[in-house]
């Protein structure tokens, strides 16, 4: 059974293409769905319809709908209201949505694929990928060449952390984990790991500037840094080739096998 059967999901202003698109395969998951344009939408309503995530149409950047986040931030404070933002590939755009609490964005020519495994991590299930590739946990043994391989890890989400730990423990690998981003160069330089994994949405710095930070000191410009977000843009793909960065892989699409090899192929 999906992790996503018998939530309640909100979609919140005008519908396109994507947008029926994306309903249709939630349906098909066994979501229920609810509609509200972004005037409509007050901490009551969405309370009272016990509302798991929000999808917001967000590609006209109306103001109007930019209240939605504000009055959402105002709910139940025991728990924290995903709301995925639909808006343009823009760097520009992104960083607003994320500024202004976005969990996600997603694009209108991004695969409805590509959205659910977004919407599944938020659960608790995201990373357990249904295509070709499916991350395993269950293993007591995981084949690895270079046991003793040194990883540093900068990501803030602890359901992910934790999952790295499970995975890169039984790879035998040894590896510290940094959730804020704070005095990454000089923990990098003094741990001397045989890759970074990085986030790129972080509280504090931003991915690309601590990217930047680590490819200009002298210390730390040859550690590969692979950037592991659920940021899929084409744009977030060219900055960080273009800041330096070994490898680019997706959180919803990537089976941390991957990672396990990737990383190895750096040591």
């Amino acid at each position: 059974m999906s992790v996503l059967s018998s939530k309640v999901v909100l979609v919140v202003g005008d519908q396109n293409t994507q947008i029926h698109n994306l309903e249709e395969s939630l349906v098909a998951h066994g979501v229920s769905i609810e509609h509200m344009q972004c005037s409509e939408v007050t901490p009551e309503a969405v309370m009272e319809k016990n509302i798991d995530l929000v999808v917001l149409n967000h590609l006209h950047n109306d103001v109007t709908c930019v209240e939605v986040f504000k009055n959402l931030h105002i709910l139940d404070m025991r728990s924290v209201l995903p709301v995925f933002a639909l808006i343009k590939d823009v760097e520009r755009e992104i960083q607003d949505v994320l500024a202004l609490g976005a969990a996600d964005y997603i694009t209108e020519d991004e695969s409805i694929e590509s959205i659910t495994h977004k919407m599944k991590t938020i659960f608790g299930q995201g990373l357990d990928y249904s295509g070709e590739s499916v991350i395993d946990l269950t293993p007591d043994e995981v084949p690895v060449s270079k046991s003793g391989t040194k990883v540093y890890v900068i990501e803030d989400d602890p359901l992910l952390r934790n999952l790295l730990s499970i995975r890169f423990e039984k790879a035998e690998f040894d590896y510290r984990v940094n959730g804020t981003g704070v005095d990454v160069v000089a923990e990098v330089s003094k741990f001397k790991p045989a890759a970074v994994i990085l986030d790129l949405m972080l509280p504090g710095k931003e991915g690309f500037e601590l990217l930047e930070e680590l490819k200009k000191s002298e210390q730390t410009k040859n550690v590969p840094v692979i950037v592991f977000s659920n940021r899929d843009g084409v744009n977030d793909r060219k900055i960080a080739e273009e800041l330096g960065a070994t490898g680019f892989y997706v959180k919803a699409m990537t089976d941390l096998s991957e990672l396990v090899e990737k990383i190895e192929a750096l040591s």
